[in-house]
C-alpha cells in the first residue's frame, strides 16, 4: 500500500493525503505560502474555491462561502485525500460546520492553534495573534477557536505593500518588503504587549517569514504550515511496526 493511502475507499488520485481549499485569488504566491507547492515536503492537492473572496473574508464576511466550500471539500474527498485545510485563517468561523459536513478531517485556520499554544506558555504568557487585517477578527472567529476575544492582536498596517498586492491580486509581489512589513508588526505586538510568549500568524500567506519573525521576537510562531504538518502527520504516520 502506498504510504499516503492511509484507508481503504475509491479514489481518483492515489498519494496525495492532503487537500487544501485555496480562495479564488490570483496575486503571486511565493514558497513558503499554502498556496505554493513547493512548500510542502509532501504532496498536497490543491482544489480553487471559485468565487470565494479573499477579501469579503478579510472583512469577516465568510457565511455566505460555505456552501462552496462544502463543494470544494466533497470533491476533495472524492480525488482522494485524507484531511483538508484552507487558504484563509479568517475562516475559522466555519470550522465546526465545515467539519461536519466532510468525511475527514478539516482545519480552517491556523488560528486553532492558539488553545494548544497558550497550554505550553509559563503563567503570565499568553498568545498574540499576528493578522493581515484586524477587520476579519470577528467576535465569530474567537467564539469559533474557543478563545476570549481580547487576546493580543497586531495587524499590518492598511498601506502596506502585503496588503496592496494581495487586495490588486499583482501578478508580481515584493516579498522582502512584505517581510519587513511582517516583522515590524510582529514587533509592535511585543511592544504592546509585552506578556506575549508565542505568536499564532492568522494568515495563510505569512508562514513564508516566520523564521524571521522567529528571529526577531525570540518566540514560538504558529502558522498553517505548522497546522498542516500536524495535520498531514495525523493521517500519515512517519513509523510502521
Amino acid at each position: 500500500m502506498d504510504a499516503y493511502d492511509t484507508g481503504l475507499r475509491s479514489r481518483t488520485v492515489h498519494g496525495v493525503a492532503i487537500g487544501i481549499l485555496m480562495l479564488d485569488t490570483g496575486f503571486e504566491r511565493l514558497p513558503g505560502d499554502v498556496g505554493h507547492a513547493a512548500t510542502w515536503p509532501f504532496p498536497v492537492q490543491y482544489g480553487v474555491v471559485r468565487g470565494a473572496d479573499a477579501a469579503a473574508a478579510a472583512r469577516g464576511d465568510t457565511e455566505g462561502m460555505l456552501a462552496a466550500l462544502v463543494a470544494g471539500a466533497t470533491e476533495l474527498v472524492a480525488t482522494g485525500v485524507d484531511a483538508i485545510a484552507t487558504s484563509c485563517g479568517f475562516l475559522a468561523p466555519l470550522q465546526s460546520r465545515l467539519a461536519a459536513s466532510c468525511p475527514v478531517p478539516v482545519a480552517t485556520s491556523s488560528l486553532l492553534q492558539i488553545p494548544l499554544a497558550q497550554q505550553l506558555l509559563p503563567a503570565g504568557r499568553r498568545v498574540g495573534i499576528l493578522a493581515a487585517t484586524r477587520a476579519g477578527l470577528t467576535g465569530e472567529v474567537f467564539r469559533a477557536i474557543g478563545v476570549p476575544p481580547d487576546l493580543p492582536v497586531e495587524a499590518l498596517d492598511e498601506g502596506s505593500a502585503f496588503l496592496r498586492d494581495h487586495r490588486e491580486n499583482r501578478l508580481r509581489v515584493d516579498g522582502q518588503a512584505h517581510r519587513q512589513e511582517v516583522v515590524a508588526a510582529a514587533r509592535r505586538l511585543l511592544q504592546r504587549h509585552p506578556e506575549v510568549g508565542a505568536i499564532v500568524c492568522e494568515c495563510a500567506n505569512f508562514p513564508r517569514h516566520s523564521r524571521a519573525i522567529r528571529e526577531a521576537t525570540g518566540l514560538p510562531v504558529f502558522d498553517a504550515v505548522t497546522l498542516v504538518n500536524w495535520l498531514h502527520a495525523s493521517v500519515n504516520p512517519a513509523f510502521h511496526a
